[in-house]
C-alpha cells in the first residue's frame, strides 16, 4: 500500500510544481512571434489588394464620368500636361460642373458628372465647388492627361491613372517622349483605359 505521503501528484512527497524552463519559454515566445508576423503579412497583402481593387473601381467610375462629359460637351476636358498632377485639379473641376471642355470656368456651376461624395477628396472639408482633387487609396491625386490630337498613347484621347502603391516621389514625370512610363517607379501604375 502506498504511503499517504507519496501520491502521483506530489512526486515522492515533495509538493514542488513543475515550472517552465527558460528554453521552453523562449520557444513559445518565438512561435508567437512567427505567427504574428505571418498574420500581419497576410493582413497587409489583403489590404494592398483591396486598395488596388478600390483604385480600379474608382478609375472605372471616373472613366464613365468622362464619357458622360464627352457626350454632353462633345469633347473630354482639355488639360495638356505631361508632368505632375496638374490635370487632377482640372479633372475634378470639369466633372464637378465647374469647367468646360476648353478649360473655361463655368459660372454658374453646370451639370456634375460624378458624385464627389463617393470619392476621397484631397480636402474633404472643402466646399464641393472649391478647388480640390480626387485622391487614390494611397492619398495621391489621380492623374489625368488629355491627348487632343489622339496621335500618341495608342490613339487614346486621354489617360486616367493612379500611381498605385508606388512609394517614390509624387511629382516625377509620368511620360517619356509622349508615352506613359510603365517601368521603374511606374511599374505599378493602374490605368483606367490601357
Amino acid at each position: 500500500m502506498p504511503s499517504p505521503m507519496s501520491s502521483p501528484l506530489t512526486h515522492g512527497g515533495r509538493g514542488a510544481a513543475k515550472a517552465f524552463t527558460l528554453i521552453e519559454l523562449l520557444t513559445v515566445i518565438a512561435v508567437i512571434g512567427v505567427l504574428t508576423a505571418i498574420t500581419f503579412g497576410v493582413v497587409r497583402g489583403v489590404q494592398d489588394r483591396a486598395a488596388i481593387q478600390q483604385a480600379r473601381v474608382e478609375l472605372s467610375a471616373l472613366a464613365t464620368a468622362l464619357e458622360a462629359y464627352k457626350k454632353h460637351y462633345g469633347d473630354y476636358p482639355r488639360v495638356i500636361t505631361t508632368t505632375g498632377d496638374t490635370g487632377s485639379l482640372q479633372l475634378f473641376q470639369a466633372l464637378n460642373g465647374q469647367r468646360g471642355p476648353t478649360g473655361a470656368d463655368l459660372d454658374p456651376r453646370q451639370k456634375a458628372f460624378l458624385d464627389a461624395g463617393l470619392f476621397t477628396l484631397e480636402d474633404p472639408d472643402a466646399d464641393v465647388t472649391a478647388d480640390n482633387r480626387i485622391v487614390d487609396p494611397w492619398g495621391r491625386p489621380y492623374r489625368y492627361l488629355y491627348n487632343p490630337a489622339h496621335t500618341s498613347w495608342n490613339k487614346r484621347p486621354y489617360l486616367l491613372f493612379s500611381l498605385g502603391p508606388t512609394t517614390g516621389s509624387d511629382d516625377v514625370d509620368t511620360m517619356t517622349d509622349g508615352v506613359p512610363k510603365t517601368d521603374g517607379a511606374h511599374a505599378d501604375n493602374i490605368y483606367a483605359n490601357q
